[in-house]
């Protein structure tokens, strides 16, 4: 029986991270694990990137501001989910001026004054992290990284299952799709935006929500609207 209403939603965002349908989407993980992370931790947003060798690649993040940031941190080759990654190590939480003086001011303008990251990882073999950004102290405690880091290891491990892979190139191969549906689904967030006359973080909010009620993988729907093909069901209900 759960104390509080936390903890409650704690074990069923585990639980969810844990249970999925055969053949899921890894991308839609990967998204489900942000979305969890930023609802249940004191966060401003959230990212995933995944190293291969010394590159660190974005895979997806919890809305665009946080995107764009993880993307801003690759283009200026400076930044703390580069540093986390390339280290392989965890990262408290940090202030940006401490140690990357040109990205603290690219994250500043949106409010992010600080960052930290847990590592995401499949059995012996580090994929890369799950990224939090922080907006004002008092920053992550100690339960508070301890449950990001629950969360990431239940995405690893999740991913393990479905691939049953042993090593890291193999997973970071069959990740590849993944990485390359990103770009389909800013396509499909673009073409929505446009037509229903939204911003992008609402556009991949009613994009998630019409696959999961469709069942519908998310990087084919997605590729679907990215070609013109706009369901009616994602059109404002008059």
């Amino acid at each position: 029986m759960f104390n509080t209403e936390r903890e409650a939603h704690i074990a069923q965002a585990v639980l969810d991270l844990a249970h999925r349908p055969a053949g899921f989407d890894p991308l839609e993980l990967l998204h489900d694990v942000t979305a969890q992370a930023v609802a249940l931790l004191p966060v401003r947003g959230a990212s995933i990137t995944v190293l291969d060798q010394d590159a660190v690649s974005y895979v997806t993040a919890s809305d665009e501001v946080c995107r764009q940031l993880t993307e801003d941190q690759i283009d200026l080759d400076e930044g703390p989910c580069l540093d986390s990654a390339r280290t392989r190590q965890p990262l408290e939480p940090t202030v940006l001026t401490e140690r990357w003086p040109r990205f603290a001011y690219r994250a500043q303008a949106e409010g992010v004054t600080a960052v930290a990251a847990v590592s995401l990882r499949l059995p012996q073999m580090l994929l890369g992290a799950l990224n939090l950004f922080l907006t004002r102290p008092p920053y992550l405690g100690g339960p508070d990284m301890q449950l990001a880091q629950t969360l990431a290891d239940t995405t690893g491990t999740t991913l393990a299952h479905r691939h049953e892979l042993a090593d890291k190139d193999t997973v970071l191969t069959q990740l590849q799709t993944a990485l390359d549906s990103r770009l389909v689904i800013e396509q499909a967030k673009g073409v929505l935006a446009g037509r229903l006359g939204i911003d992008m973080d609402e556009a991949l909010a009613r994009l998630r929500a019409t696959a999961r009620s469709r069942r519908q993988k998310l990087t084919d729907l997605a590729a679907r609207i990215a070609c013109g093909n706009v369901p009616g069901d994602l059109h404002p209900t008059r």
